[in-house]
């Protein structure tokens, strides 16, 4: 899963795409980007699927995790599934989102917000905020929605939560990126487990990986 051609595609200021790898007495799970929902079907194309047709069975489990954006989870989920060629046979029968098929390997799709709803992982941080740091979510809503509409004219749908998640992390982590303050501060927390987002997230890495 680690490429062995430099520059990526060609070019020097392309970020070398490497996955983060987890380790445990029993697991060791390889997180990967792809870069955005249009490439993931490339990235497992010329990467996952490679390995399993050259080490049968050695991947236990592959899960994809996407944003809704502004269509219904199912939507998304097919798209995904349209991508792939017909030579994609563990890729086939992906189910529902947030289902886990027993195949081989296992497989599964986790739409963010919540597999059902329109929206991103940002919704879901959102619901986060507003158990952990409701006076900061309030500050953060208040400037968002007092923005000039000169700089909101190129904004997707989806794009205001993404700004406030920002700004939010911002504040608790200075100039640090999104997912430092997710990995650091309490967003995913024991007061937003229960939260039915996170608990989704959750329980579907937990059948993916039988942990």
């Amino acid at each position: 899963m680690i490429p062995k051609n430099f520059p990526p595609e060609g070019d020097l200021l392309k970020r070398v795409s490497i996955p983060v790898f987890f380790q445990s007495n029993n697991l060791s799970v390889a997180v990967h980007s792809a870069g955005g929902i249009t490439k993931i079907a490339k990235v497992l194309r010329l990467t996952l699927l490679n390995i399993l047709r050259k080490e049968n069975g050695f991947l236990s489990a592959v899960g994809v995790l996407i944003d809704a954006d502004d269509e219904e989870a199912k939507i998304s989920c097919q798209n995904i599934i349209q991508t792939l060629g017909d030579d994609d046979l563990a890729f086939s029968n992906i189910g529902y989102p947030g289902e886990i098929i027993e195949n081989i390997p296992r497989i599964g799709i986790h739409v963010f917000p919540n597999n059902r709803d329109k929206g991103t992982l940002e919704d879901a941080l959102i619901q986060c905020a507003e158990v952990v740091y409701p006076e900061i979510l309030k500050g953060a809503l208040n400037y968002v929605n007092n923005i000039d509409d000169q700089y909101r004219h190129n904004w997707g749908v989806t794009d205001e939560a993404k700004v406030v998640v920002g700004c939010i992390a911002n504040i608790l982590k200075p100039g640090k990126a999104n997912q430092v303050s997710i990995q650091d501060n309490d967003w995913i927390s024991s007061s937003t487990l229960v939260l039915i987002p996170v608990k989704e997230i959750t329980d579907f890495l937990k059948n993916l990986l039988r942990y």
